[in-house]
Parts: C-alpha cells; sequence; structure tokens
C-alpha cells in the first residue's frame, strides 16, 4: 500500500536498532501503526501491540497483527461451498452486481463520475459496493467471526490503492485517467503470521493508550510535518467502516475532527510527544523521525533525556532521498530519516 512515510524500506535499519539494544526482547509495540508494516515485520520475533487513530489503519492491523492465522471460514464455506471468499468475492460477475440498489452504491454515488468524482471508476466502484455489501450481509448473518470479517475488510482496502486515480494520497483525484484506474478491483488476500502469542490491535489516543500498556520496545512513528492523514486517506477510511457519512467540499471528505494528530501542529507536537514519552512503561523507545520534521532534534533530545537514562542516548541517520529546489538543482543537504534510540527505567 501507498502510504506517507511507510517504512517498509526502513525495516531493516529498525530490526538494527531494536536488537542491537534489546536482543532479548519478547515485546514490541507500534503505536502509530499505520499500514502496519513495521508491526507485521516484528510479528516474527515478538508479541505485537499495534495502535491507530485511523479506523482503516486498525482494520489492518486487526487481520494481520491480532489475526492469529490465515482464517478457515468454516461457517462461511457451507454457504458459498468454498473456504476462499477472496476468490470468490473477485470471480463475481459485473452483471450480477448490476442488481445492487443505487441507494447501497456508496463509492459509486460519490468517488465515481457517477457522484461527480473521479477517485475510481464507476465499474470498478460497483465492484467496491458489491462487495462491501455482501461482506456486511456475512456478519449480520452470523456466516464470518469478527476476525474474519475485519480480514475480508482489509483485503478490499489494499486492493483499493491498485485502481486509484490519485498520485499519492487521496487528497485530490486526478482529473485525468492515470493507467492503474483502468485495472479490475480486486481484493488483496493478506498473509498472516502464527507466532503463538497474544497480539493486540488498538484503535486509541497513543498516549492515552500507554497508560495501560508495557513491555519490552516501543517503536514512534507520528506524523512528522503539518499534513493530517484523515484528509489523506478519507477514501481508505470509508471503505473500511462503509458507513456512508455526509461527504463535503469538492474532494469529499469525511468528518474527521476527532482523530487530528497533535503531532501535526507546531504548537502541540513538543507537548504531545512529552506526554507519550511520560506514560511509557516501555524500557526500549526507538523514534522514528524526520530531519525536516516540526520537532527539532534538540526538542526531541530533551524530552527523551528527561524521561528516559541520558547516556543511553543514540541518533542513527539514515539517508533515502535528495530533494530538489524550485529551479531543479539538487539541494546541498539531504534530507535523513532519524532512528532515535533510549532506555528508560520502568
Amino acid at each position: 500500500m501507498r502510504f506517507i512515510g511507510s517504512k517498509i524500506r526502513l525495516l531493516d535499519n529498525i530490526k538494527e536498532v531494536v536488537f542491537r539494544h534489546a536482543p532479548e526482547a519478547s515485546s514490541f509495540c507500534d503505536i502509530f501503526s499505520g499500514s502496519a508494516a513495521v508491526a507485521r515485520f516484528f510479528k516474527q520475533w515478538c508479541e505485537i501491540y499495534s495502535n491507530d487513530l485511523m479506523f482503516f489503519s486498525h482494520v489492518l492491523q486487526k487481520a494481520t497483527i491480532e489475526m492469529p492465522n490465515m482464517p478457515s471460514f468454516e461457517t462461511l464455506a457451507n454457504t458459498i461451498e468454498t473456504n476462499d471468499p477472496v476468490s470468490y468475492l473477485n470471480n463475481i460477475g459485473i452483471s450480477k452486481m448490476e442488481h445492487l440498489p443505487q441507494e447501497k452504491r456508496f463509492f459509486q454515488n460519490n468517488y465515481a463520475p457517477t457522484g461527480g468524482r473521479m477517485y475510481v471508476t464507476d465499474i470498478n466502484a460497483l465492484r467496491i459496493d458489491y462487495t462491501r455489501n455482501i461482506i456486511e450481509n456475512w456478519k449480520t448473518d452470523n456466516l464470518i467471526t469478527d476476525l474474519e470479517y475485519y480480514y475480508l475488510v482489509a483485503c478490499v482496502v489494499e486492493g483499493i490503492p491498485f485502481v486509484s486515480n490519485i498520485s499519492g494520497t487521496y487528497g485530490a483525484y486526478n482529473k485525468e485517467w492515470d493507467r492503474r484506474s483502468s485495472k479490475k478491483f480486486k481484493l488483496v488476500e493478506l498473509p498472516v503470521i502464527f507466532n503463538g502469542m497474544n497480539n493486540k490491535a488498538f484503535n486509541e489516543d497513543g498516549a492515552t493508550l500507554l497508560k495501560r500498556l508495557s513491555g519490552d520496545v516501543l517503536y514512534i512513528d507520528p506524523p512528522y510535518n503539518e499534513r493530517q492523514y484523515p484528509p489523506n486517506y478519507h477514501v481508505l477510511e470509508t471503505a473500511a467502516k462503509y458507513d456512508f457519512p455526509e461527504l463535503k467540499g469538492v474532494t469529499g471528505l469525511r468528518p474527521y475532527e476527532t482523530q487530528k494528530s497533535e503531532f501535526c501542529s507546531r504548537k502541540t507536537a513538543v507537548n504531545a510527544f512529552d506526554e507519550m514519552i511520560n506514560n511509557a512503561k516501555f524500557q526500549h523507545i526507538v523514534l522514528s523521525y524526520n530531519t525536516d520534521g516540526i520537532m527539532t532534534l534538540d526538542e526531541i533530545t530533551e524530552v527523551m533525556k528527561s524521561h528516559g537514562i541520558p547516556e543511553t542516548f543514540e541518533v542513527n541517520y539514515i539517508p533515502y532521498r535528495r530533494f530538489k529546489s524550485q529551479n531543479g538543482t539538487t539541494r546541498s543537504k539531504a534530507l535523513k530519516e532519524m532512528l532515535i534510540y533510549i532506555e528508560k527505567e520502568v
């Protein structure tokens, strides 16, 4: 999945820092889980606690972190005569989908040309609508368990970026159709790792949640600029909730007042970070941040050293790209990702 600040390319770097300082770690908390890539990676070795305020992220976590192994769909199999509902849903013909009443076609009525927007084509919007209606019906009829429900919804969410008419996020759609838009929407089957542990996914404010959690490693990957995530991923949020929200504006934003992050404001970011580190009952803390972020390294250093063991504080720099200035020349200063570590007495 294309996701702002995705750490997929930094997984080995994060692993190196974590296991160099905490080689015996058995629990790992990903408090800003996003696409859940880091939490999934560390599920190989640790009991995982994952969390995010975005519900679509929570769905991905429930499906791949809290789900102990690949779902069996035993009850559903008696109805659709297969225990592979992903393939079943992907192979339903469009002629059958056309019977879906227009009032149940939220994506087509709001995110496609029928609704005056171009996030997805009309036919892909119908595929998404039909699939989400079927999954909701299966849940209502008790044909799937709660975790099986989350798994199927996550497969829908994971499939939408492959057919979305966007440049990077859902803050706006392209005015001309991107080539990927013509592809057929399909659910994307997600792998699930079995680790035999009691993994949990949460959908809460991170600082508040940390008052109830404890463990070995806390990984913090907060927003680093002023771009709020909800307006950039509102289409995926609606796909996950399928709650028929009242949309606003040309881009069709859903309400997101309760999902704003304090880390996206220069006025509140440092205090929010201080509260989080203060509440953390984890011995090892690793922060992912950007050298061009809202919080300065001096501010981060002061907060982490005030709550942790100062002599264990460490900054690891990872160059990952260069920006170009408006005249097209490469800026001399490379933007870097930072992996910042400190140990805390708990």
